[in-house]
């Protein structure tokens, strides 16, 4: 495998048989999949190496709908790598109801279901740095960990026990999966990476059935054309939708989009924090609700242990689906992290004293970590109850081109988000279920945020989590999403979309592990 700065390479035109636009999660993930196969495969990434702010700037959206509170700069990367190298890590599949055709919920329902996805999770697993790919999220979870299920249960009827997992690479076990520094270890020579290589535009045929050629231009804005047998787009969840948008000199309305959905149905998960809990009185309802460290035969992976709304309750009310978990957020002087940099090789007199002035806490942690399998004892701040609730898909949430152009003259995302009153209902109904679950649990219960009260008149402090996703949704029909059941776009015979942006609802779960089943369903595809 090679990896070259598309500056340096001195063709004009350049060929493959599957080209991938994007080096993130789903456009490395095909390359390693396909990497060893007689196919000739190229990744254009519009990054290189390192964050570089120029190149982050063409990444800058005209937002016209509700505030985004992520910095997007920071959340979508132009590197190698792609959004991995800023991601969290925390990994859950979605659930069996987020496939489904759901009454409640308009415009739901997945071309395929959760069995057809389920059989790629733990190929999925291993690109992800977990320990499973799926079966862990309910009460299987238990067994998987070899622990006996706590005495007491949740009330079923109307929360649901939920387990994330956190991404661990290989090369650092204190931190998530870093794609672009694994990519040099795609040993196959039929792989090739092209850094600083940004695609400008998407050339058809003059019937718009078939993608001809791209056309790509390197540092410097100097131009080469890549001709691929079939192309797939794993850009993201807004730039997949704006560069078929922005792709419109033989397409009027853009590559794939004589129905108007490109763009459309756009998602995103609204988070927030619903309630506190006092950091002493609440380490019984850690120690329940909060980090395990199971082992696999990968090694030993960290899961943190949330509720969700059951589905029977979501049905029943008109809910949407939404989990809530415990987030310790550490004291500046809390040891573990000084320990990470001390087993890092990176100590600093400032961790030295703080790791020397906490001797208890450290003896404690080693404890817990070794003996008894769970998360690390912190210095808090405070102890907060999180929330993520899904968003119902409305074709008005959207992403259309704005008047204003990068630096390439590609216009801008104009993002034209939609906020719902389903999901504040959610989200304070899923509160109060959880505030009088832990006192039916014995657990000291949260205290609920003023603005989280269901009669309360103040709006929801809800954020988006950087979680874009549905903008060139999958369907069977046209005139409803963008591509079909093996991701290609309708009506173009060679051309595919990878990432979040195929999904047509997005639970309350972190979208990477699905991102990555996909692409490795995908990647099957490609091959056969």
């Amino acid at each position: 495998m090679r990896i070259d700065d598309l500056s340096a390479v001195r063709d004009t035109e350049l060929g493959a048989d599957v080209c991938i636009i994007g080096s993130g999660p789903a456009g490395l993930t095909i390359a390693t999949e396909l990497a060893g196969t007689r196919l000739r495969v190229l990744v254009l990434e519009s990054g290189g190496l390192k964050l570089a702010p120029d190149t982050d700037e063409l990444n800058d959206i005209d937002n016209v709908g509700a505030p985004r509170a992520m910095p997007y700069r920071n959340a979508r990367n132009r590197i190698l790598g792609g959004s991995s190298h800023t991601w969290s890590g925390r990994c859950a599949p979605l659930d069996e109801l987020d496939f489904a055709a759901r009454d409640w919920v308009p415009c739901s329902g997945w071309p395929i279901g959760y069995a057809t996805v389920e059989p790629y999770l733990n190929r999925a697993a291993t690109h992800l740095g977990l320990g499973y790919g799926g079966g862990y999220t309910g009460d299987r979870f238990w067994e998987l960990a070899d622990r006996v299920p706590p005495a007491q249960d949740l009330d079923r009827r109307w929360l649901r026990p939920y387990f994330w997992q956190i991404s661990k690479d290989p090369a650092d076990p204190f931190d998530s999966k870093r794609f672009g520094a694994h990519a040099a270890g795609i040993t196959a020579s039929n792989v090739r990476i092209l850094l600083n290589a940004t695609v400008t535009h998407i050339d058809t045929n003059p019937s718009g059935a078939h993608v001809e050629s791209l056309r790509v231009v390197d540092a410097e804005g100097n131009a080469r054309t890549v001709r691929a047998a079939r192309i797939v787009l794993a850009t993201g969840g807004i730039e997949n939708a704006r560069l078929l948008l922005a792709s419109n000199e033989i397409e009027p309305a853009g590559v794939g989009n004589r129905h108007d959905v490109v763009g459309r149905y756009l998602l995103d998960h609204r988070c927030g924090v619903v309630g506190t809990l006092d950091p002493q009185s609440s380490a019984a309802a850690r120690d329940r609700f909060g980090k395990y460290v199971v082992k696999s035969r990968s090694g030993k992976h960290t899961f943190l242990h949330g509720v969700a709304l059951s589905p029977e309750l979501q049905a029943a009310e008109g809910l949407l689906n939404c989990a809530l978990w415990i987030q310790e957020v550490p004291a500046d002087d809390d040891p573990w992290e000084a320990v990470k940099n001390l087993l890092r090789g990176h100590l600093t007199p400032h961790d030295a004293r703080i790791v020397a002035t906490n001797p208890g806490l450290l003896l404690s942690g080693a404890k817990r970590r070794l003996i008894n399998h769970t998360g690390l004892p912190r210095k808090l701040e405070h102890v907060e109850l999180r929330c993520m609730v899904e968003q119902a898909p409305d074709p008005n949430s959207r992403i259309t081109l704005s008047d204003k152009v990068d630096r390439l003259g590609i216009p801008l995302a104009r993002i034209d988000w939609k906020l719902s009153p389903r999901e504040d209902t959610t989200v304070r109904r899923a509160a109060a279920l959880a505030a009088t679950e832990f006192a039916r649990l014995g657990f000291p219960p949260p205290e609920l945020h003023e603005w989280v009260r269901e009669a309360s008149p103040l709006p929801a402090h809800l954020t988006d989590w950087a979680h874009p996703t549905g903008s060139t949704r999958m369907s069977t029909d046209p005139g409803t999403g963008v591509v079909d059941a093996d991701c290609r776009v309708h009506a173009i015979d060679n051309l595919y979309i990878a990432g979040s942006s195929v999904f047509p609802t997005n639970g309350h779960a972190n979208p990477t592990l699905t991102i990555v089943a996909l692409a490795v369903r995908l990647a099957d595809h490609l091959r056969h």
